[in-house]
C-alpha cells in the first residue's frame, strides 16, 4: 500500500531525515492545495531543525490559504514568541484582535509576548482586560498579580494574591502559588518595617501604639495573615533590652 505524502514525511522524521522530510513536505505545500495539516508539520518539522524562519514561513503560507484558521494563526504567534521575535508577535497578536476584539487567545499570547519583552506596562494592561473579561479565571488573575509584584505594586499584588488564597473555587495548585508568594512579600515587607523601627524613633513610637495602622501609613501593606504577626510584634519589641544611652564625650 502506497503510503501518503504525509506518512512518507512522518517516515523520514522516524528515522531522523529531517531534511527529507522537509523536501516531501515542500512539494506538497508549494501544490496550493494541501491539507493544514501539511504546513503545521512542515512548520513542526523547521522547528526540530531550529529553522525557526522556515518554520514561521511555513505558517505564514497556511495564512494566506486559510486566513480564518484560528489554528495557525496562534501557532504563527506561539513560533514568534519562542524564537524572540517579539516585536512581530506582538503586531500579528494586535492584528488579529482588530478582526476578533476582546478574544482570550490573541489576548494570552499578546501578554506571553509583552512579558518575555520584559514590558510589563503593557502586559498588566492586557491581564487587566483578560481578568475583566473573565473574573473568575484564577490564571488570568494570578498572573496579574505577577505583573503587579514585578512593578512594586505590592498593595495590589497582595488583593490579587489574597483572591485567589481564600477563594475556595481557586484550583489547588494556584492555591498554593498565592500563599507561598503572600508569605514572600509579607517577609519582605518585614525585614524593611524592623529595619525602619531602628532607624526611625517617631515610627517606632506609632508602632507601638497601633502597628497596623502606622505600617499602612509608612506604604506597607501586608496580608491578613502578616497583619495579625504585626499585632503581637509589640510586645515582642517592648521585651527587648534598650539599647545604651549614648553620652557625649567631655574633654
Amino acid at each position: 500500500m502506497k503510503l501518503t505524502t504525509l506518512q512518507q514525511a512522518e517516515e523520514y522524521v522516524r528515522r531522523g531525515r529531517l531534511k527529507q522530510a522537509v523536501r516531501v513536505l515542500q512539494r506538497a505545500v508549494q501544490s496550493g492545495d494541501a491539507p493544514l495539516e501539511y504546513y503545521l508539520r512542515l512548520a513542526d518539522v523547521y522547528r526540530l531543525q531550529e529553522n525557526w524562519s522556515g518554520a514561521i514561513e511555513a505558517m505564514r503560507a497556511a495564512l494566506r490559504c486559510n486566513p480564518d484558521a484560528a489554528p495557525i494563526r496562534e501557532r504563527l504567534v506561539e513560533l514568534l514568541i519562542e524564537s524572540g521575535r517579539l516585536t512581530e508577535a506582538v503586531s500579528e497578536c494586535q492584528r488579529w484582535l482588530r478582526e476578533v476584539p476582546n478574544h482570550p487567545t490573541p489576548l494570552e499570547h499578546l501578554l506571553d509576548a509583552y512579558w518575555q519583552s520584559m514590558d510589563y506596562e503593557h502586559a498588566l494592561q492586557v491581564a487587566n482586560q483578560l481578568v475583566m473579561l473573565q473574573p473568575q479565571s484564577a490564571h488570568y488573575r494570578l498572573r496579574r498579580a505577577r505583573l503587579l509584584d514585578n512593578l512594586g505594586r505590592y498593595a495590589q499584588a497582595v488583593s490579587d494574591y489574597e483572591h485567589l488564597a481564600f477563594d475556595l473555587s481557586t484550583p489547588m495548585e494556584v492555591m498554593l502559588w498565592a500563599i507561598v508568594e503572600l508569605e514572600r512579600l509579607d517577609q519582605v515587607q518585614m525585614e524593611m518595617l524592623l529595619h525602619l523601627l531602628t532607624e526611625d524613633p517617631i515610627f517606632r513610637i506609632k508602632f507601638l501604639r497601633d502597628p497596623v495602622d502606622a505600617a499602612r501609613e509608612r506604604g506597607f501593606t501586608f496580608s491578613r495573615v502578616g497583619e495579625q504577626m504585626l499585632q503581637v510584634l509589640p510586645d515582642a519589641l517592648r521585651e527587648l533590652p534598650k539599647p545604651p544611652r549614648r553620652y557625649a564625650d567631655y574633654h
